[in-house]
């Protein structure tokens, strides 16, 4: 699976994407021929839409063992709801800011000279080839990118990588080749469907014999202490034979190198018959080896006795930017070894295309060298002082409109008009053609004023827009600004009028305004801003048109009945909201989702009881206290609002006592219980009853509850369980249990579930009274934490309660058996506490997806379903807090979430001892 790591402008890591986030990932790398250009490696990135990494700064990917590729962002756009990033190396914009003042080394070598460049960066010397070369020269106020390329020309290739710690970027390397890359055995025939041509150039002259010359010997020095060269280093004494594997033969004294069978091919033709070689010299100016000269005469020479073919090819699986590759050609007799120069992956198919052969791809610099030549040449061609006084005589003409060729700007005189002999001009034409008789346009500047005529220049009518004193016509008024008139716009129906300061919308029938559009004042006076200001017993909206149609549809809408007391809105049709909402006052919503799952509004149910964990905060210090307490706990638990929960704890005091103990009696009477549940006249389950006891006891074995009767652990999850089997009957409001979980008012609840739950003759409002003591006495305290569990994700939104609920798949009523918690996908999932993993793997997919269970010390089991990835195996000992997996959406899900169980027994996928055995997490942690 591949990632790109994003950070911030301080190189820390914001959070990485994988392939199931992304849509497009594309690395391209390049190397030249001109050792004086590093390594070009760019990443093009798109992803789904993320805040977080909007600004991101740095991107990174992952290469060979723990090495990164990092890239510096250098454009990034938010097309479809989606984040595209381009980037490149960001060691060559970084190095680029380093300054090295002087060093200059002699006979160094190149690893040596590199750690020196670096001194004052973070940049270090990573991995550097053996049998490099020495450099001597000297690095002067140049920047260590520069001197980086400069380093090149010693022979060598230089790469940069970075690796990566949790934070961020831990270490920046320079690693410095001999060749990047390497030979690899891919060999490829000329006109292979493997080897496409992208362009070839055919040398107007081939050469198959060269002359090689290095450096020229130092003989002396002048009077200025710069040295003298005499003859140059040649390969006379080196020997070459095919016999001992060399290329070609040279025989000792020969000062060229000839590939004979090539001549046969290729040379010059003689008058007996024989071919001749063609013949030419190449110097190297800073080899000093008579070997090494050789060496690079026969490269020479195999380059210079073929054509320049560039290819390409997508059959290079795991092929790398610098490996080298044979080329054949046996039609032309040529054969030859060539580097991958260019390669582009991406990096989500895998799919890879490589270039080789010759780079003839027009870069950068020869662009500038087009330019240059270009620019000379337009030096050479410059126009004569002749030609420009007869371009200037040409240009006074136009203006003038003199002649019968005209211009499009004019000069009239009298005589012009045939109003006089004066030439001297009383007014300026502008016209849309070349002369006044081939134009229909004109704008005419005189004393007048300003003016337009349109049509035949002579006989059109004059229309004057702007007089010489001032006044303007306003009929010529297009565009522009006006200040400090009153402008009013009307039909049949509606006027506006622009006028000190605010523009006013009104009923041009009835004269009644609608709205107007103006500054505000703030409590000092001063203007601090501007509004929209709906008139009473208006409508204002924002409206989008109908398609085909001149009708149009509100998107916003403040109503009629809005006013500045009682202000409304409404809002239609589907919407985005992108950044922080607070609502401080009631939402009503139909349905709600986070991160594409849905939120439901589930009560608690059976197995282990509801969510309170046992503690009790050290506020509570009185029996009647902790009892409520533990109520209060698993009511909301079980997706109770605080003030509904309280609204429940006012009617059992109201019905038990101020002990609030749940093993009640009634006193002569039928009921048990904290809600004094009555079986003598219409049970919910079975026959009457005058048992309460055992009344409560079958309703525990319908609802399935095996805790102990007699407490809030059991009596907890049956309120519950009778709202939603009967017991709710809805005649006041709120009428709907769900909207009763959402009451924002103990008095309200109090009042409701008693008319409503309890069903007495008549209220009894001193509950209401309990109902807001408990609220007062409750809403600040903190659940006291279980410390041996911690939380298995670090951000999440709680979407589903544990207990009954109906089913996000399929609506019908079904017990939750765990806590779902969400966080849009991707998220790290970790062991809540130390202990074995007993499953891991997908053998349970129809549950819960990929699914891992683990065995804790006090005989408890944590089960963690519908993850993307497992990173544990079954017998595998882990410790509290280790990443487990990736939060995910496989098996039934409606969207990406963990389902967090807690089981007292676990055996192939289920707890022994049924649903019984699942227990509320919020028992062990507050969420």
């Amino acid at each position: 699976m591949r990632s790109v790591y994003f950070f911030d402008d301080r190189q820390q890591l914001i959070t990485f994407k994988t392939d199931d986030e992304l849509t497009m990932c594309l690395q391209e790398k390049e190397i030249t021929e001109d050792k004086q250009d590093l390594i070009r490696n760019t990443l093009k990135v798109t992803t789904l839409y993320d805040e977080r990494i909007m600004d991101s700064s740095f991107m990174a990917v992952k290469e060979e063992k723990d090495s990164f590729s990092m890239y510096r962002i250098l454009t990034s756009d938010d097309p479809d709801n989606k984040l595209s990033f381009n980037g490149s190396d960001f060691a060559l914009n970084e190095l680029d800011g380093y300054i090295v003042k002087e060093i200059r080394p002699q006979n160094e070598p190149v690893g040596s000279v590199a750690k020196r460049l670096l001194e004052g960066t973070e940049w270090k010397v990573g991995h550097v080839d053996s049998g490099l070369g020495t450099v001597s020269g000297s690095f002067y106020y140049t920047s260590v990118k520069e001197a980086l390329k400069s380093l090149q020309t010693y022979g060598c290739e230089i790469e940069f990588r970075c690796t990566l710690n949790s934070n961020g970027v831990e270490n920046k390397l320079v690693n410095i080749y001999k060749q990047i890359g390497e030979r690899t055995n891919k060999r490829f025939t000329y006109g292979d469907t493997a080897l496409e041509v992208v362009k070839k150039i055919d040398r107007s002259q081939l050469f198959t014999s060269l002359i090689g010359r290095g450096k020229g010997e130092e003989v002396g020095e002048t009077a200025q202490g710069d040295a003298t060269y005499g003859r140059r280093i040649e390969f006379a004494d080196i020997v070459w034979s095919k016999a001992n594997g060399d290329p070609l033969d040279k025989p000792k004294g020969q000062i060229f190198l000839e590939d004979e069978e090539l001549t046969q091919l290729s040379g010059i033709p003689q008058k007996d018959g024989s071919m001749r070689k063609r013949e030419s010299v190449v110097i190297f100016e800073d080899e000093e080896s008579p070997a090494e000269v050789l060496k690079k005469t026969y490269q020479q020479l195999k380059l210079l006795s073929r054509p320049l073919i560039q290819f390409r090819s997508k059959v290079l699986d795991g092929e790398k930017v610098g490996n080298t590759v044979e080329i054949h050609n046996y039609e032309k007799g040529y054969h030859y070894e060539t580097r991958v120069f260019k390669t582009t992956l991406d990096m989500i198919t895998g799919r890879l295309e490589c270039g080789l052969g010759d780079n003839l791809t027009s870069n950068v610099a020869k662009q500038t060298a087009k330019q240059i030549n270009s620019i000379q040449r337009l030096d050479e061609e410059k126009t004569s002082y002749y030609d420009s006084n007869k371009i200037a005589m040409y240009q006074t003409d136009m203006i003038r409109g003199a002649g019968k060729t005209g211009g499009s700007i004019f000069q009239m005189s009298p005589f012009d008009t045939g109003d006089g002999d004066s030439r001297v001009p009383f007014q300026t034409v502008y016209m849309n053609g070349p002369s006044i008789d081939k134009s229909k346009n004109f704008l005419v500047l005189n004393s007048q004023g300003l003016g337009f005529l349109k049509g035949d220049f002579w006989t059109a009518k004059y229309h004057n827009a702007w007089t010489i004193d001032g006044t303007l016509n306003a009929d010529f008024i297009k565009a522009g600004i006006l200040n400090g008139v009153r402008i009013q716009a009307e039909n049949e129906k509606f006027l506006i009028d622009m006028f000190s300061g605010k523009i006013d919308f009104s009923d041009v029938k009835t004269k009644k305004k609608l709205g107007n559009l103006g500054a505000t004042i703030g409590s000092t006076g001063l203007v601090n801003g501007f509004a929209i200001i709906q008139e009473n017993d208006s409508i204002f909206s924002i409206n989008s048109l109908r398609q085909n149609s001149n009708l149009s549809r509100a998107v916003f809408q403040i109503p009629k009945e809005s006013t500045g007391e009682n202000r409304l809105w409404n809002l239609f049709g589907k919407g985005t909201i992108e950044g922080d909402v607070n609502i401080k006052k009631r939402l009503d919503v139909k349905e709600l989702y986070v991160d594409g799952v849905k939120i439901d509004q589930n009560g608690g149910g059976s197995g282990g009881g509801g969510g309170w964990n046992g503690q009790y905060p050290p506020e509570l210090t009185q029996a009647f206290e902790k009892y409520a307490w533990q109520l209060y706990q698993m009511l909301l638990s079980m997706g109770y609002s605080r003030e509904a929960a309280c609204g429940i704890l006012g009617n059992v005091q109201g019905e038990v006592g101020p002990s609030m103990n749940p093993d009640t009696e009634q006193v002569g009477g039928p009921a048990y219980g904290c809600v004094q549940w009555d079986g003598s006249a219409y049970p919910l389950v079975g026959s009457p009853t005058w048992n309460g006891r055992e009344y409560v006891q079958r309703l525990m074995d319908a609802a399935r509850i095996v805790d102990d009767y007699t407490t809030y652990k059991a009596q907890a999850p049956l309120i519950d369980w009778c709202m939603y089997n009967g017991q709710w009957i809805g005649q006041v409001y709120p009428t709907t249990v769900t909207a009763f979980k959402r009451l924002a008012d103990p008095k309200t609840a109090a009042n409701a579930f008693e008319l409503n739950f309890e069903r007495p003759a008549a209220a009894h409002p001193e509950r209401e009274v309990y109902a807001q003591n408990w609220f007062d006495k409750f809403k600040d305290l903190k659940q006291p934490a279980n410390d041996n569990y911690i939380k298995p994700m670090n951000q999440y939104t709680v979407t589903s309660e544990f207990g009954w609920r109906p089913s996000p798949i399929n609506g019908a009523m079904e017990f939750h058996n765990a806590i779902d918690l969400a966080n849009g996908g991707g998220s790290p999932i970790l062991a809540s506490n130390e202990g074995k993993v007993v499953q891991a793997g997908a053998n349970h997919w129809d549950w819960y997806g990929n699914y891992v269970v683990i065995l804790h010390s006090d005989g408890l089991y944590t089960g963690y379903a519908h993850l993307s990835r497992i990173d544990v195996t079954v017998g595998q000992q882990v410790n509290q807090g280790q990443q487990i997996g990736l939060e995910g959406a496989t098996g039934p899900v409606t969207g990406p979430h963990l389902h967090f169980q807690f089981m007292k027994s676990y055996q192939n996928g289920w707890p022994v001892g049924g649903e019984n055995d699942f227990i509320n997490p919020r028992e062990f942690i507050n969420f």
